[in-house]
């Protein structure tokens, strides 16, 4: 076969996205990729850096692998790419070990364009034996920024991947993709990627209709809500918030006072979040107050402000959650809610989460009682852990035990998978054969009912526990959830044939390793990531301190060197008004007498008043801010009186 082209691309963009022609940046990622170039893709948030991989995956003979660090991100982007119509799955360790098996039989057949994996899978035996009989012509590395310590999202893993497929030939293609990269991580992870004279496409970190914009106040409250009012006159927007009681606060207060506004956070279900995730989208309500599990693969381009009312740990967090505003290229507003005492609280949250060694050791010697592991033993299969048992164990804590768990993952003494979707979990405690008597036995309903559990779940649930996402077994079953437990306990407690289990933020967990007598872990590597953290912290205050323009101080961070005052955030402006005499009662009444009569454009107030464009501006920009006058029609510079 032909080397593909960029106008094969262009067809297949046509084809399968509806898209005549690429954005900036995304045609020559592509072309570097179609020519076999090592190539990384340093786009903002809303870039378009997933069809840089997606759209050379079509084109090209043979698989794509994407490594891609988030269960939830790999299944959204599967279930659109099938959408789509292109042949698309992930493996994952949610997944039971005959339905890994079997997708990689699929892969092996050729059913597959891309393959999304999550990186601790590539140090399987089963994923070892097998890459060997793939056609992989294109590996993915996407969320790069996760392979650096300096990255916002380290994940240990990830600096293994090029070792994990060094069986992989020379004329196999590599991409790695992220959105937020400074000099250190760039430099890290192509070393970690070992790309030699890569291509570097970058979109630069310039948002110029972002109006960058800090508030300094020990008021945060009344602030939001001013802010928020203002916001939502221009249209719909996000407040970010760090708790998941903030947010289900914030909400109420928000519908109470005539805004109508939606929690979302992970303790919300999956169907909830779907509903609140697609109406906000469609613009069926104004105003979502989420935590940081809000946003990730969202694409609202008319998103006019972003609230941060919760001061982020790291600024790569700050510009990709801010950046969420203003996709469509209008102006558009994101505002940092910040107090001085922010800083403190959150470095001492990052001091919280390193524990002692001792309390380490607990956990991890509660965690493998928990899961009844032998010293010396070896665990197969990721499983489903209940922090609260934990915790009665090692006689600490629940969060405490959250927090061992995650810098044990960071460690890599285990790997550590957390759930969006929730799962049941089926072990039938009884043979084939009587399943099928009791379902002979039984009234039409409640055997017709165990029938289809018994051809749903299959062989595997009679050896171990089968997982299967709760949404997937009640459309198949057409029943309800609260219909699902009730018929389930009957059949555990009254029945006793058949075992259940529920996973969803329940996490799975897996030892890397065999158990150990007693944890042993390198010192210094288990508080090298606090010390990062602490100096991405220093960066973040440094934003909000900062009295320079904010758009130089957030691209100087990401390593543009150039970069120019944006003469638009509150730090320019107020520069600007140093320079410039102040706005006057006189020049107000001039311009609120010209709309008396009527709605009027820029041109025509600055024909009626003979004052320089600039000053005009200076003019209107402040009655704009003071809700004198406001914009006609959004896109126009016609004003009329509020």
């Amino acid at each position: 076969m032909s080397r593909p082209t960029i106008d094969d691309a262009k067809g297949a963009l046509k084809k399968y996205w509806g898209f005549d022609s690429f954005r900036t940046g995304q045609e020559m990622a592509i072309q570097s990729v179609l020519d076999g170039n090592e190539t990384l893709v340093l786009f903002p948030t809303g870039g378009g850096k997933s069809l840089c991989y997606q759209v050379p995956a079509m084109v090209l003979d043979g698989l794509t692998i994407v490594i891609s660090p988030l269960i939830a991100l790999m299944q959204d982007q599967v279930e659109q790419l099938q959408k789509a119509g292109i042949r698309a799955t992930l493996i994952n360790s949610t997944l039971p070990g005959h339905e890994v098996e079997q997708r990689l039989v699929n892969a092996r057949n050729g059913m597959y364009k891309l393959l999304y994996i999550a990186p601790e899978r590539l140090a399987s035996e089963r994923w070892q034996i097998e890459i060997q009989n793939l056609n992989i012509s294109l590996v993915a590395v996407d969320e790069a920024h996760c392979i650096s310590e300096w990255g916002h999202d380290f994940r240990p893993s990830y600096r293994h991947i090029r070792d994990e497929l060094s069986l992989l030939g020379d004329e196999v293609r590599w991409i790695a993709l992220t959105a937020t990269a400074t000099p250190e991580v760039k430099k890290d992870l192509l070393e970690a990627l070992k790309f030699k004279d890569p291509k570097v496409i970058t979109g630069g970190f310039q948002r110029p209709n972002l109006h960058w914009w800090v508030n300094e106040t020990d008021q945060k409250k009344e602030l939001l809500m001013k802010a928020v009012r203002r916001g939502v006159k221009m249209g719909s927007g996000i407040v970010y918030a760090n708790t998941r009681r903030d947010c289900e606060y914030w909400s109420k207060v928000f519908s109470q006072k005539g805004i109508e506004a939606k929690a979302y956070h992970a303790g919300l279900n999956n169907k909830v979040r779907e509903q609140v995730q697609n109406e906000w989208i469609n613009g069926e309500f104004p105003l979502v107050v989420a935590t940081n599990a809000f946003g990730m693969g969202i694409d609202k381009p008319d998103c006019r402000f972003v609230i941060h009312y919760s001061m982020p740990f790291t600024l790569e967090s700050y510009y990709q959650e801010a950046g969420r505003a203003g996709r469509d290229g209008e102006t558009s507003y994101p505002l940092l809610i910040y107090k001085g005492s922010d800083t403190d609280l959150l470095k001492s949250r990052i001091l919280r989460s390193y524990p002692e060694y001792e309390e380490l050791n607990k956990v991890y010697m509660a965690l493998c009682d928990e899961m009844n592991l032998a010293v010396g033993s070896e665990q197969e299969n990721s499983e489903a852990v209940d922090y609260a048992n934990v915790a009665k164990r090692a006689g600490i804590s629940a969060k405490q035990i959250r927090i061992g768990i995650e810098v044990l993952h960071r460690l890599e003494i285990l790997e550590l998978t957390e759930l969006h979707k929730p799962k049941t979990g089926i072990h039938f405690l009884v043979s084939r054969a009587y399943i099928r008597e009791k379902v002979e036995e039984l009234d039409s309903k409640k055997g017709e009912f165990l029938d289809q559990l018994f051809r749903i779940y299959g062989p595997p649930s009679f050896s171990d526990f089968h997982f299967i996402d709760q949404n997937y077994l009640l459309e198949k079953l057409q029943v309800t959830e609260n219909q699902l437990q009730k018929a389930l306990n009957v059949f555990s407690e009254h029945d006793q044939i058949l075992r259940v289990k529920q996973i969803g933020e329940t996490p799975l967990i897996r030892l890397i390793n065999p158990r150990m007598p007693k944890l042993h872990i390198d010192q210094k590597k288990a508080y090298h990531y606090r010390d990062v953290l602490l100096k991405k912290l220093e960066y973040m205050e440094g934003y909000a301190t900062t009295k320079g323009c904010r758009e130089v101080y957030l691209r100087t961070y990401f390593g543009e060197t150039e970069a120019k005052p944006c003469g638009n955030c509150d730090n320019c402006r107020s520069a600007e008004s140093v320079d410039h005499h102040p706005v006057t009662d006189a020049e107000i009444n001039k311009v609120r007498e010209l709309l008396m009569s009527g709605e009027k454009d820029i041109d025509t107030i600055q024909r009626r008043t003979r004052w320089r464009r600039e000053k005009l501006k200076q003019v209107i920009e402040f009655m704009e801010r003071e809700e004198v006058i406001t914009k006609a029609e959004e896109g126009n510079e016609t004003y009329r009186l509020t």
